[in-house]
């Protein structure tokens, strides 16, 4: 029997890399996986984890024994001498090396005539590769979805999302498909001499690619202009000429809306879509947390689920999150969100539905089903409330703040009238309401109140524990007005608060 071959896959942490590495193990490829820190990989069962670097070709050249073909990346754009050893060490040991090169590499221009450091840099080792006479293939992608993830830290906080050329379309690749291609190369004949050109599938403006991203989540995400210029400089580096500058933009907008459809023929499947790489990425974009004030939810369910300790709560919320993935999604249900009780027991479970319809079908047709294979996974659970809401009004200062803490303060009533009339004198005494300052790290306030009347829950926002504590210590003494407001309103009675983490949330397919 023929031993399996092995494959030396360098970033195998990154990006692209980590893709790479576990397509290859899918194989049954063995992978050693190059790595500045083998201990804190967190790579599939049997890869081998080894220390090193492409900047290092003497410590690299030990890993190199046996290894039959190379993924070779470069994790910065410096040290390209270094680098040109490198592929020298890699061609005495190996028979094929992948490179993962640049969209803004041009054929026929020598290294040193490319626009910009990016190509430069990327043809340097092009050059060097065809020159070491190793049998070689040349993967060039173009723009990155995982480059929107920048993104991520404005919306989060509500903030306006810088974008630069917010009108130039440009094609964006899920780093799944550049690392399907890495792997049929690395693992099929035909591919040596290919200059890979990689593409997402359709030309989207950064403004419709923040359209999709609200879609996915339920959110309106404003934006505002960055000078590209100023981008441009960020990423070449503040030494970049201005003819560098230029040449970039240039580069950007020469090939922004360019399409190829080399995925599909190499990989034999579609390219995939942004949205379908948004679907995957909403934690890292829009967070743990869902958006309260979403248009389309007509419905709240919130429940809460018990269990004996914290390893335990944090392995129910993984179970309740990842069954998602291989289960038919329900209809209209928008998002299932899940945050951690402060207690290390509780779960609290915030799941948004189109209405009341999607739940009673789900729990006909399949709640007991999902709760069964939960508790295959984790055992223990004990499953306390649910309660239906409609979200009723919203407080938010324009001040915003990326919620680390969430507090649910409960009140029972005696009808939904007594709920909307606390409700209401509640928000005329509304930091947003009043014009004064809100307290520092205290963000939305969101009002449901539960469909059959018994209920008030106020979904509250803020930064950390200590700044709930803040407006409790500050804001709810005896004899301040909102304790007034409460004791002072008949059929309304308080039933205390909850802290709760954020966990995750998983999102509506579409």
């Amino acid at each position: 029997m023929n031993e399996p071959r092995t494959i030396l896959v360098s970033g195998a942490t990154g990006t692209v890399g980590r893709h790479v590495t576990a397509g290859l193990t899918s194989r049954g490829v063995r992978v050693r996986a190059l790595t500045r820190d083998p201990a804190a990989a967190d790579l599939p069962a049997g890869v081998e984890a080894v220390p090193g670097s492409p900047f290092d070709p003497a410590g690299l050249e030990p890993w190199l024994d046996g290894v039959s073909g190379v993924f070779l990346m470069l994790p910065r754009f410096a040290d390209i001498a270094a680098v040109r050893e490198t592929v020298r060490v890699i061609a005495r040991h190996a028979e094929h090396v992948v490179f993962l090169s640049s969209g803004a590499v041009r054929d026929g221009v020598p290294a040193t005539g490319q626009s910009g450091a990016i190509a430069r840099a990327h043809a340097e080792v092009e050059e060097a590769i065809r020159d070491s006479g190793i049998a070689w293939t040349f993967l060039r992608p173009y723009r990155f979805a995982a480059n929107t993830l920048h993104w991520g830290e404005a919306i989060r906080a509500g903030a306006p999302v810088p974008v630069v050329l917010p009108h130039v379309p440009v094609t964006l690749l899920d780093e799944r498909d550049i690392a399907a291609v890495a792997v049929h190369a690395l693992t099929e004949d035909g591919h040596a001499g290919a200059r890979y050109e990689l593409t997402g599938p359709e030309p989207l403006t950064p403004v419709r690619q923040l359209a999709i991203i609200g879609e996915v989540t339920g959110r309106r995400i404003a934006w505002t202009e960055r000078p590209a210029e100023d981008w441009i400089r960020t990423v070449l580096g503040r030494a970049a000429t201005d003819a560098e500058v230029a040449g970039m933009r240039a580069s950007i907008e020469d090939s922004a809306s360019s399409v190829t459809d080399t995925i599909t023929r190499v990989t034999g499947r579609p390219a995939r879509t942004f949205r379908e790489w948004v679907s995957e990425h909403t934690h890292e974009l829009t967070g743990p947390l869902p958006e309260l004030r979403r248009d389309d939810a007509g419905f709240v369910l919130a429940s809460t689920w018990r269990v004996a300790d914290p390893a335990r709560q944090r392995a129910a919320a993984a179970a309740a999150l990842d069954d998602w993935r291989d289960r038919p999604w329900p209809p209209g249900l928008l998002a299932h969100s899940v945050l951690l009780g402060t207690d290390g027991h509780t779960l609290l479970h915030y799941s948004q539905w189109t209405d009341s319809g999607a739940v009673e079908a789900f729990r006909r047709a399949g709640r007991t089903r999902r709760n069964d294979d939960i508790d295959a996974v984790v055992s223990g659970i004990e499953r306390l409330t649910a309660t239906g809401y409609r979200r009723y009004r919203s407080a938010v200062p324009d001040r915003p703040i990326e919620p680390g803490m969430v507090v649910l303060v409960s009140f029972a009533t005696e009808s939904a009238a007594v709920g909307a009339r606390f409700v209401d004198a509640l928000l005329t005494r509304h930091p947003v309401n009043t014009g004064e300052r809100p307290p520092d790290g205290m963000g939305g306030n969101h009002f449901h109140l539960a469909v059959d009347g018994s209920r008030v829950l106020n979904y509250a926002e803020f930064t950390d524990e200590a700044a709930h504590q803040r407006v409790v210590d500050t804001r709810l003494r005896a004899g301040d007005d909102v304790p007034g407001l409460i004791a002072g309103t008949p059929g309304l009675t308080p039933l205390g608060f909850e802290r709760f983490l954020p966990y995750g949330t998983r999102y509506g397919r579409g």
